[in-house]
């Protein structure tokens, strides 16, 4: 019976989430509000169940890095970075590739979220600017965003459930090291791919490219609004300096945090001594509360809607899980071959190709993040543990770029489309993203699957 009434919540869900746009833009916070609200009350997960069930080193840590991120776009750091990087470019239409790029290496640091948010106001100039139709910028980022959030553990929320959850040792340095080559690779294929679909739409020459970050209007940067919250990166970008204390503030704490992640790794190698990377995300954020005077700006900017969308985003899956309804789903996929007497090599291929598979395709009815807080617990079930690196990252690599095949398959895509709407900027529809993300998502996951392969075959 549980099976039948999770069924049913799970297709209003999925309902609200289709039919959002006719829904005057129903906030994605409130529909997985309602999917957690309803399992509980129909008591598919007991209320301590569900509060176990919330993964606060996740919630921590985008709490943590969304002050960081918020600080380095107010105080202009941000605006200079990506458009110093942009004015460099010699022609319009090799700003495709170059977004790509820049999404895919912003999303590895400050996770995919994050820069999903961050992008959307560059995306509006440069569409404005070079007149280039809005849902090509826009595509290109979700992509890039999907493709360079997969070589770090804090790229995206679901690669630091895995690196958490396996029990991997030093995840930080093991993701950059083994998914860092073909993340770069597919970087570059993707963004040539898409260089070569939407060539036809570009223009040759960018006479105005100079003012890309010179016209952004406080709206699309933060809330003027706000109590006095003054938006200070209206600077033009040739005009910023990091002499400005805010900024100098900013940087030094970003850097701190990521070098702190990193040394955490190494001193877990050398002297077993491992601090959370949750725990070091929320001290860099305090110190730039203690230090910065616009702190109640910066709290103010954390997006705490994509935080409630994750608590009940795992409360939901959660009761996915145990009222039954996705293991029997699970069921009509290839069993997993964890018996390595006969040959584990191919075993461990196998594996790989079945993870690929499932990942991929259930992202696109669940989205990544639901996904992967159900499949590390299949997988865990089925005896996967802290030495099969091979099997976790292949479902970090193919559950991150299922969110290139559909608008679903990513949270960071739906929050693209969200906040790009709320600015007034038509965005891509379903069919037009497919239609160009199918052919990337092939692309991606051989790429992967490859790379992977030759590690279980060479341990390189």
């Amino acid at each position: 019976m549980n099976e039948i009434i999770t069924l049913g919540i799970f297709l209003l869900v999925y309902f609200l989430l289709i039919a959002r746009i006719r829904l005057n833009n129903l906030p994605f916070w409130i529909i997985m509000s309602i999917g957690s609200i309803l399992v509980l009350g129909f008591g598919i997960i007991p209320i301590e169940s569900a509060l176990e069930s919330i993964n606060f080193q996740v919630i921590i840590f985008l709490f943590g890095m969304f002050s960081i991120t918020s600080a380095l776009e107010r105080s202009g750091v941000l605006n200079y970075v990506v458009g110093t990087v942009l004015l460099r470019i010699k022609k319009a239409n090799h700003i495709i590739i170059v977004i790509v790029f820049l999404s895919g290496f912003l999303a590895a640091f400050v996770v995919n979220d994050t820069a999903a948010i961050l992008l959307i106001p560059f995306a509006i100039s440069i569409s404005n600017q070079l007149k280039i139709k809005p849902s090509i910028v826009l595509i290109s980022i979700a992509i890039g965003i999907n493709i360079g959030s997969t070589m770090t553990p804090i790229g995206s929320p679901q690669n630091l459930l895995i690196a958490s959850q396996s029990g991997m040792a030093l995840p930080f340095m093991t993701f950059l090291s083994i998914l860092g080559p073909p993340t770069i690779i597919n970087l570059f294929l993707s963004g040539l791919v898409l260089h070569l679909y939407y060539k036809k739409t570009l223009i040759t020459k960018s006479p105005h490219l100079e003012e890309l970050y010179v016209k952004n209007d406080s709206k699309d940067l933060s809330n003027e609004n706000q109590d006095n919250c003054e938006v200070s990166n209206k600077l033009k970008p040739i005009q910023f300096s990091f002499t400005n204390r805010f900024a100098k503030i900013s940087v030094l704490v970003f850097l701190s945090t990521i070098g702190a992640m990193i040394l955490s790794e190494v001193t877990h190698l050398l002297f077993e001594v491992h601090v959370d990377i949750g725990i070091i995300s929320l001290i860099g954020a305090a110190i730039l509360y203690i230090l910065c005077k616009e702190r109640i700006c910066i709290l103010k900017d954390v997006n705490y809607s994509v935080l409630i969308f994750f608590v009940g985003m795992f409360i939901f899956t959660s009761a996915l899980w145990t009222s039954g309804l996705i293991p029997s789903i699970m069921d009509y996929f290839p069993p997993f071959n964890l018996d390595n007497t006969y040959n584990e090599t191919y075993n461990m291929l196998r594996n790989n190709a079945i993870i690929s598979v499932v990942s991929i395709t259930m992202s696109q009815i669940l989205s990544n993040v639901p996904f992967v807080v159900i499949y590390n617990h299949f997988m865990i079930e089925h005896g996967f543990d802290k030495d099969d690196v091979s099997a976790w990252l292949m479902l970090a690599s193919a559950s991150t770029i299922a969110g290139n095949l559909t608008i679903f398959g990513a949270a960071s895509n739906i929050i693209i489309m969200q906040t790009a709407e709320s600015r007034g900027m038509k965005v891509f529809s379903f069919v037009e993203f497919f239609k160009i993300g199918s052919i990337i998502t092939v692309l991606n996951i051989t790429v992967y699957y490859l790379f992977l392969a030759f590690y279980i075959l060479y341990g390189v």
